[in-house]
């Protein structure tokens, strides 16, 4: 094909798929929700799906097979498709992401706006600082501009991702194999991160900028200078990483692992006298030193960090005295609510982690390509993979003790991280693997199998960037009618009645709609924990109320199967003499629970005991 024949139909291609682009949004932004939804997968017309496929289809042919000027053109209209997938709850109207940490993270936002809690009193306020001066900006409510930020730091990732890869290997290549890896959206696994309010998740998209910068700085120095000299981008990194410690100070860790380990082989290097790339690189001792020094100053006197550590130090008491927690004891009691409604571990395995355990796989092959001298031809390669893998290498024992030590599944949160590293660094081996193939079979039969593979990892992957059943999970839709319904609950609560929830307390929501410090937790933690939804005795002593919303009857009869709550068991709230509506208002109902229909319960377990 000529050069002008190539580049006609490259435009033409970009054409069809930026208005394929425009006319999915459209027809999402038309298509507003109007209820709680299950699956914003199935909620979302099915003809968004079908443009949207042709617009990141079109753009990744012409990233690889068209004409070479509109490479940038033909990546945005990809990184614009994937990010429009990503912002479906914006765009189609949801009031809110998030029903669990969440809406605690929205209360606290509440709670600094109406001066009740000052920024600095909270742990990690870097999401809340940036919702509030989203606020400020556009005069958006704290629900919005919450969701505004979590697109934000998305958008931040799909841009660093493939600028990390080229700063490993820069090839052109690398460029466009990176930028639809990072469209994959691997570090979001939905158990422990989540494309919703969460300050773990939106530190560990933010550390991102940390790593591109210490990369940067690594080489992006004059040699002829010292290697102590204040840079720009020096002084960038430890800002950078001063700043993660806001977001979260868990990420900021596994931030400082690898500039302490960055620090470790660079003295190793100079001291040993490696001919290494190593050896010419901007020392990071003083940004090492700047992180630490944030890290405790900033957590020495945080209540809730050291809790954490309490856990994990608890954890290992436990494996000394002999009587040990259960390792990922979360894990083996999901494990056995998925058998229980006919799913397994390694199915959900498939669908969370094969497209993570491909790229863990293909980063894996580069480091050992790295410790068996394969990449000496490559110096710089060499010598950032190094880096990245000590890095990825140095969090491993925290892992092991949050798995073992069942804290809060932050393990999930962890490999979450890795995975930012493993697509940078998975993405350069496609590269390299594909260089080497170029004489085997031909470049055009190399671009072809990128592209097909490619094509295939975006659906598999994207498909549980939000929860839905297909991974046995309700979709964290918060709908105003739900948080408006709670509202009035709360206010009831001044009788002196306790309300109580499906599942667990609406502390949560207590938390979203009146602030974090307006009533005690323990105010709002009950919950019907029977199997039926037909006994309250041991939820209530009297008279009470119980708060049930469409998103408690859809994750329960849908995504859960009625695994622990039957249809049945919600339809006879409606049918016992003594339960009564008090609120109704389609997506939120609060019913009355008497002291009769308690005592009646209590009598009736009495009898079968």
């Amino acid at each position: 094909m000529t050069t002008s024949r190539l580049r006609t139909w490259s435009q033409l291609a970009l054409i069809g798929g930026f208005s394929a682009f425009a006319l999915a949004v459209a027809l999402a932004y038309l298509t507003p929700a109007t209820a709680y939804e299950l699956s914003l997968y199935s909620s979302t017309p099915a003809a968004f799906w079908g443009l949207i496929v042709v617009a990141i289809t079109l753009s990744l042919v012409v990233s690889v097979f068209g004409d070479r000027m509109f490479r940038v053109v033909a990546l945005l209209l990809g990184g614009i498709s994937v990010f429009s997938i990503v912002s479906l709850p914006l765009v189609r109207g949801y009031y809110f992401v998030g029903s669990g940490d969440s809406l605690t993270h929205l209360g606290w936002v509440r709670d600094v706006v109406d001066g009740e809690t000052v920024i600095t009193e909270l742990l990690y306020p870097g999401i809340h600082s940036f919702a509030i001066l989203v606020m400020d900006v556009t005069g958006y409510t704290p629900e919005r501009s919450l969701m505004l930020v979590v697109l934000f730091l998305v958008a931040l990732t799909f841009v660093l991702v493939p600028l990390i890869a080229f700063e490993i290997l820069p090839r052109d290549e690398t460029i466009i194999v990176a930028a639809f890896s990072g469209l994959l959206l691997l570090p979001i696994n939905t158990i422990s991160t989540h494309l919703a309010p969460h300050t773990y998740t939106q530190a560990m998209l933010f550390s991102s900028l940390g790593i591109y910068v210490f990369l940067l700085y690594l080489t992006r120095a004059d040699p002829t200078q010292s290697r102590f000299r204040i840079t720009s981008f020096g002084v960038l990194l430890a800002f950078v990483g001063g700043t993660t410690v806001l977001y979260h100070p868990m990420q900021a860790l596994n931030l400082f692992v690898l500039l302490v380990l960055a620090s470790a082989l660079q003295a190793l290097a100079r001291w040993r006298g490696w001919e290494s790339a190593i050896r010419g690189h901007k020392s990071t001792y003083a940004q090492t030193a700047v992180l630490g020094a944030v890290f405790l100053a900033w957590t020495s006197q945080r209540p809730a960090f050291w809790s954490t550590i309490d856990a994990v130090t608890r954890a290992g008491e436990g494996y000394l005295s002999g009587t040990p927690p259960t390792a990922a004891g979360s894990t083996v009691s999901q494990g056995a609510s998925l058998a229980a409604i006919g799913a397994s571990l390694p199915e959900i395995f498939a669908k969370l982690f094969l497209v993570s355990a491909l790229y863990a796989m293909l980063a894996g092959i580069l480091v050992l390509a790295v410790l068996t001298h394969r990449l000496d031809e490559l110096p710089e390669t060499d010598a950032k993979v190094r880096y990245l893998a000590a890095g990825a290498v140095g969090t491993l024992p925290f892992a092991v003790v949050y798995l073992l030590g069942d804290v809060g599944e932050l393990h999930f949160r962890l490999l979450g991280y890795l995975m930012l590293i493993a697509t940078a660094v998975g993405s350069v081996t496609l590269v390299l693997g594909l260089r080497r193939a170029v004489p085997r079979i031909g470049v055009r039969s190399t671009h072809v199998a990128i592209a097909v593979t490619l094509v295939l990892l975006l659906p598999a992957a994207l498909v549980t960037a939000y929860p839905s059943p297909y991974i046995y999970q309700p979709n964290q839709h918060v709908t105003q009618s739900q948080l408006d319904g709670y509202d009035q609950a709360f206010e009831l609560h001044e009788d002196g009645l306790p309300v109580a929830a499906v599942r667990q307390g609406p502390w949560r929501y207590n938390d979203a709609v009146l602030g974090t410090d307006e009533t005690p937790r323990d105010a709002y933690d009950r919950s019907v924990p029977t199997r039926e939804l037909d006994s309250f005795n041991s939820t209530f002593a009297g008279d009470g109320y119980l708060a049930v919303t469409d998103y408690d009857r859809e994750r329960e009869i849908q995504a859960y199967q009625e695994l622990r709550y039957t249809k049945a068991g919600f339809d006879s709230l409606d049918a016992r003499a003594g339960i009564n509506q008090v609120i109704s208002n389609g997506d939120f109902t609060l019913y009355l629970v008497e002291e009769r229909v308690v005592e009646a319960d209590a009598a009736a377990g009495e009898a079968s005991s």
